[in-house]
This record gives structure tokens, C-alpha cells and sequence, in this order.
């Protein structure tokens, strides 16, 4: 009888996730030539083709997810999960209790999966406990390339933590690119001492007062919000600018202000640490109105980066 043993210390672990499929991305995509019916076709000439272009499509469905050029090669989201998985299998992080969690969003156009690492936990400035994630995206409509990043889910407030820009990216690839499992997992593995360090610039910023003024500009930032800073400079208070319609139309500008007042300020005190729960808040649970609104996933992604962007000028963002 002979036995196989397994190369890769974390097999059980993936293979737990393996079995369970892969989600709503379970669909393949086929495709085929780009035809159009121009107006007035019987004057020019019917059905046309476009040169040198092709549209991928859910075989499951038939519903378009983007058109791209013929030499261009998409990865698959069944392919993306796949590496996403071997590049955790072959680290060295603790992937005992590892959770997977499948999203596919602009109607199967965009994949993510986020890896909950429960063994790789800190505790926050305020008390509660953070654990570290792992977020895997892909995209047929070229929003993203394959791309891999960490980060971490703090228990209480099921906030995802958005880490300062550049620190958090484990690995980028274009789709004609051939993904590279085993460089991914050397660069995770760059990353285990992460967690702690952002936890140290946490905890500073837990002690790094903050006015209001300058809480309302981080957070008019965020929610992009031109017209809310501009009235902070020409000398207006942030609670007279919130009774001015522009503002109070801004559905994420309403959302973060009256969370920083009515719980992150009261419960964390009036610091960057309380902002910053703000915004990561805002960017894991804020969905918007639904006539406005994109998917969630996709939208959670966007916003994440306009948090990266906001917090990168906070002190100490530098020293990660």
C-alpha cells in the first residue's frame, strides 16, 4: 500500500475549501465574434462584424461580461480561486479554522474571495480583536487585474481594515500574464509581521488627537465630496454645512459624519483611531441608494481604495 504525503503542511486546510466548489463563480466563459446590426441595415449592409474583437460570455447564462481584443487571455474566477488557494497552501501561515468567503459582483464580471486567518489575531487600541484577511479579485472588464492583498476583520464592529496604501499588496498580475503560485506565496509570507506593525500605527493614531474640522475633510474625501471641503475653506462649520442640500445628498458624506459623532468619537474619543473605523466602516457596510448603486463587492472594493488614499496622509502612515 503506498502512502502520499503531501509537500505542503496547509493540504488539509485548502483541501477542506476545495471541496466546497467554488461559489457563484462556478461558470464557464466561451466566446465568440463581436456581430451588430447597424440602423438602417438594408443600406449598409446588414450584419457587420467587429474587427479583431471578441465578447466573453457565460456559458451558464449567455450574458456578456465584457469585449476585449482576440489576443487578449482572461483568468478565469474558477483559475483566480484556484491560485488564491495554492499560494495559502504553500506559505507558512496558520491556516487551522481558515474561512473562505466567494462574492461575484457586475453580474459575474468580478470575482473575490477573502480568506479569514483566525490564527493570526492582534488586539486593537480600543479592545476588540482583529484578525487577518486575505483578499483575492479578478475581473473580465478589466476594473482590476488579478491582484491579491491583506488586511484584517476586527471582530465587533465586522469592519474590514483597510491597511495604508502599498503595504498591502501581496501580488498583481495582468490576465496575459501567466500567475505565478509560488512567487505569491514567497511575497505572503513577506507580509505575517504586517499585522502587528499596522496594529503599532493603530495605537499611535488611538493617541493622535483630532478636530473636527479636519475629521469632516478626511471623511468629505472619502465621500468625494468637493463641495463640502470647499465650504470648510471658505471658513463654514462642518454641522452648518450638513443642513446645505449638496451635502446632506451626499449619501456616504451623511453616513460617515453621523457615525464619527454618534459612536466612533463617543466610544474611541476624538482621534485618528475613531476616523479610521469611520471610514472602514463606511467602505465594509455602506451599500448607498439602490438607484445609484453598483454591486456590493465591487462597490466595497472601490471604496477601500479611496480609504487607502484618505488615511495615507494620517500621521505616521509613512513608517509602514
Amino acid at each position: 500500500m503506498n502512502t502520499v504525503v503531501s509537500m505542503f503542511g496547509n493540504r488539509s486546510a485548502l483541501d477542506t475549501l476545495r471541496n466546497d466548489g467554488y461559489g457563484g463563480a462556478d461558470f464557464e466563459v466561451a466566446s465568440s465574434p463581436v456581430l451588430y446590426k447597424a440602423k438602417n441595415s438594408d443600406k449598409f449592409g446588414g450584419i457587420h462584424s467587429l474587427n479583431n474583437k471578441r465578447v466573453y460570455y457565460r456559458e451558464d447564462t449567455g450574458d456578456a461580461l465584457a469585449i476585449h481584443g482576440e489576443r487578449y487571455k482572461p483568468v478565469s474566477h474558477k483559475e483566480m480561486i484556484d491560485t488564491a488557494r495554492n499560494v495559502l497552501e504553500r506559505s507558512e501561515l496558520n491556516l487551522d479554522g481558515i474561512k473562505e468567503n466567494i462574492q461575484v459582483g457586475d453580474n459575474g464580471s468580478v470575482c473575490f474571495v477573502r480568506h479569514l486567518l483566525p490564527n493570526h489575531e492582534i488586539q486593537t487600541p480600543d479592545g476588540d480583536t482583529a484578525q487577518m484577511t486575505m483578499l483575492h479579485i479578478n475581473s473580465f472588464n478589466s476594473v482590476w487585474p488579478y491582484q491579491a492583498s491583506a488586511g484584517a476583520h476586527q471582530s465587533a464592529c465586522t469592519n474590514h481594515q483597510v491597511f495604508i496604501t502599498g503595504a498591502a499588496t501581496i501580488y498583481k498580475a495582468r490576465h496575459t500574464q501567466k500567475l505565478n503560485v509560488d512567487h505569491g506565496a514567497r511575497q505572503l509570507n513577506g507580509i505575517i509581521g504586517m499585522l502587528d506593525k499596522q496594529n503599532e500605527i493603530w495605537a499611535k493614531w488611538a493617541n493622535e488627537e483630532l478636530d473636527d474640522t479636519n475629521a469632516f475633510i478626511h471623511i468629505a474625501e472619502a465621500a468625494g465630496s468637493k463641495f463640502a471641503i470647499g465650504k470648510v475653506a471658505e471658513g463654514e462649520r462642518a454641522y452648518d454645512i450638513m443642513n446645505m442640500p449638496t451635502a446632506y445628498n451626499n449619501s456616504s458624506l451623511v453616513y460617515m459624519w453621523d457615525k464619527y459623532l454618534t459612536h466612533y468619537r463617543r466610544n474611541m474619543g476624538q482621534n485618528h483611531w475613531a476616523l479610521y473605523n469611520t471610514l472602514t466602516d463606511w467602505s465594509s457596510h455602506h451599500r448607498g441608494s439602490r438607484k445609484n448603486s453598483v454591486d456590493f463587492p465591487v462597490a466595497q472594493v472601490k471604496k477601500s481604495e479611496r480609504v487607502q488614499k484618505v488615511i495615507s496622509s494620517f500621521p505616521f502612515a509613512k513608517a509602514a
